[in-house]
């Protein structure tokens, strides 16, 4: 995953001079061209690198996964800046605050130069804000260009070898620039029978009118259009084999007094509903650029107030928890009319199961894991209510559930991997699925109301927790010994069809469903569930444990011989084609 903490020195300064407020940042100079950064709000991101420039990254959709994106829709690869006909050059020191990022970029045509980029909360925009100081002892008039490179794209389907529909359907994006923005648009529907007509629109624009504007094929500053066709390192790519985008750049004038600096602020902004209402969320972006930071900053700060670790034998580690609550916050999204369907791989795609009017989750990782998933919710659920943040992983658990119910028939199997448009790719009734995610259902649930005390949300979750639990006995016990087949949270081949962590989280979740049934006063499932938690808790150590390996197996085989960890192999493990690495 992504982690800002990857950003090796605390400093304490002011933030942009747009911002004129003071909050914690944390500084880095060296191979910024290799490190990615995001700035994001729940209706928006931007992972681009920390040199400031905008590399193809990715291989869900290859090349394609960075750039800013509103969810379920990506709407450009970038913005690049030049200033005076000269572009600016990769960022010398980046700087990563709570809700922002700034970068110190090259000394241009004798001007102090700096970036700001921000998704202001609310709105399903990004905003890049190009800080200009003139250092002279005269007042100039400084010529600003901005380039901007389209890529309007679902976050659904990807580029796999056999996936229907595939990435490399991807319509083209037109061009044009209307006098104040640069407009770019996909209508259309890919060629399936079951996909839906669409009309996405994304616009590029400042806080100023420009002095003029032009569209083209490329317009990536002077980063390149390398195109790869499969995932290369950082910086070599600049573009992926599905991009059909545009180009376009403005240009701006923009008077500096002597001595003083200036802020052109540059809105991203769109939307898969159509062109007015991607202009709304564009004219919201750019009415106050400077506020609406000030106001994500406070925001920030706020939620760092709600709880509070003293550390003194380990400043370091305190200070990473302030910031592990700025990181859970940058992970959570949301999305409305998310059509639920099972896609089963990139095998189908069928006509949706239902339909999610709004959904709100915590991302598993950027860029490529920025989705609803059950085993990485249920994880993250403790820091969660640890700093706090009790709202947003409830609604992750509700849409989970909510969705989970409508493409698996309320069987209480939970889904493996949502995407922001709904489509799920692993984890429906007829897959094998993650038994894990399933037994640890009820006890996410458990935890959360335990820490709020919110008997609704355990009402709402309640009957879903008890089918979850059902279902595990019911399907994914073939042999009836108690513990369940299926893949765990680790995926490596090899292994038994009983799994050590599903038996230790079905043992987990029948307690923590006991529990929940007791405080509903609901003595059948109290009963059902305890009892069944104690007689395989009894058993466990006499079916797992080892004496001559001194540890517990790994996994059971289909005659229950223990399977202790085998050897590593030789060369590169096969990667599952349903999961992979959390970059």
């Amino acid at each position: 995953m992504l982690r800002k903490a990857l950003i090796s020195v605390l400093v304490l300064l002011a933030a942009a001079p747009a911002a004129a407020v003071a909050a914690p940042e944390l500084a880095i100079s060296d191979r910024l061209q290799d490190r990615r950064y995001l700035v994001s709000s729940e209706r928006a991101y931007s992972v681009g690198f920390e040199d400031g420039r905008f590399y193809a990254n990715g291989w869900h959709i290859t090349g394609e996964m960075g750039g800013v994106w509103t969810p379920p829709l990506k709407l450009v690869d970038g913005v690049w800046f030049g200033v005076d006909d000269q572009w600016i050059g990769p960022a010398t020191r980046f700087r990563s605050g709570w809700g922002y990022s700034e970068m110190s970029l090259p000394r241009t045509a004798g001007l102090a130069l700096s970036r700001t980029d921000f998704a202001p909360d609310g709105r399903r925009a990004a905003l890049f804000g190009l800080h200009v100081r003139n250092p002279g002892a005269a007042a100039r008039t400084v010529r600003v260009k901005v380039d901007a490179h389209s890529e309007l794209l679902g976050a659904y389907p990807w580029g796999f070898d056999g996936a229907q529909p595939n990435a490399r359907d991807n319509l083209a994006d037109s061009a044009a620039f209307d006098g104040r923005a640069l407009v770019f648009r996909e209508q259309g529907k890919l060629p399936h029978p079951n996909a839906e007509t669409h009309d996405w629109a994304a616009l590029v624009a400042a806080d100023r009118t420009p002095a003029s504007g032009v569209t083209g094929a490329t317009h990536r500053g002077d980063q390149g259009d390398n195109v790869c066709t499969a995932q290369e390192p950082p910086s070599q790519c600049d573009d992926g084999p599905f991009g059909r985008g545009k180009g376009g750049q403005l240009r701006y004038e923009l008077r500096v007094p002597a001595g003083r600096t200036r802020t052109l602020w540059v809105a991203v902004a769109g939307s898969d509903q159509g062109l007015p209402a991607a202009r709304r969320e564009l004219a919201a972006a750019l009415a106050d650029p400077d506020g609406a930071l000030r106001r994500k900053v406070a925001r920030r700060e706020r939620l760092a107030r709600w709880s509070d670790v003293s550390l003194p034998g380990d400043r370091q580690l305190a200070r990473g928890i302030d910031w592990a609550k700025q990181n859970l916050a940058d992970s959570t999204q949301y999305a409305e009319d998310l059509e639920i369907r099972w896609v089963d791989q990139g095998r189908r795609y069928p006509p949706p199961a239902g339909e999610l009017r709004r959904a709100r989750w915590v991302g598993a990782g950027w860029p490529d894991y920025p989705w609803l998933f059950g085993t990485d919710g249920e994880y993250t659920a403790f820091p969660m209510v640890a700093l706090g943040q009790f709202e947003a992983i409830q609604d992750h658990m509700t849409a989970l559930r909510q969705a989970s119910d409508i493409v698996n028939a309320r069987s209480g199997k939970v889904g493996h991997e949502f995407v922001s448009d709904g489509s799920m790719w692993f984890g429906q009734n007829a897959d094998p699925g993650n038994t894990d995610e399933t037994t640890k259902f009820p006890s996410a649930v458990a935890l959360i109301w335990r820490w709020t005390g919110d008997n609704r949300f355990r009402d709402q979750m309640y009957d879903f927790t008890k089918r979850n639990m059902r279902y595990v006995v019911r399907e994914l016990d073939e042999d009836g010994d108690g513990w369940p087949e299926g893949l765990g949270n680790v995926e490596r081949s090899g292994m038994g069809p009983e799994k050590l962590d599903n038996a230790v989280y079905f043992i987990r979740g029948l307690y923590d469903l006991a529990d929940l049934a007791r405080s509903k006063r609901d003595g059948r499932t109290y009963a059902w569930a305890r009892n069944l938690a104690r007689r395989v808790h009894r058993r466990f150590e006499a079916d797992w444990w080892m004496e001559d390996q001194s540890l517990h197996a790994d996994s059971l085989g289909e005659s229950n011989e223990k399977i202790p960890r085998s050897p590593a192999p030789v060369g590169p493990p096969p990667q599952p084609v349903w999961n992979g690495p959390r970059l």
